[in-house]
């Protein structure tokens, strides 16, 4: 599948472009494994991303509790 299409799965979960790249980004710092390339644990970063369902609170609760107050 391509990357593209994986990308536009995630977005489709209901996260911006900047939670994609900030999840992905640290997906692959926890996920890679030492002698595997970076592109198959961002594949496999982006597919969790695309097939997960976001929490009804969203990504940052304590970040929208927060606005609340102010």
């Amino acid at each position: 599948m391509l990357r593209s299409n994986r990308i536009h799965r995630a977005l489709a979960q209901g996260m911006n472009r900047f939670e994609v790249c900030q999840l992905v980004s640290k997906g692959v710092k926890v996920t890679h494994k030492t002698r595997s390339r970076f592109e198959d644990t961002i594949n496999d970063t982006l597919d969790y991303l695309g097939t997960h369902d976001v929490p009804n609170g969203g990504l940052h609760p304590a970040a929208s509790k927060t606005a609340a107050k102010a």
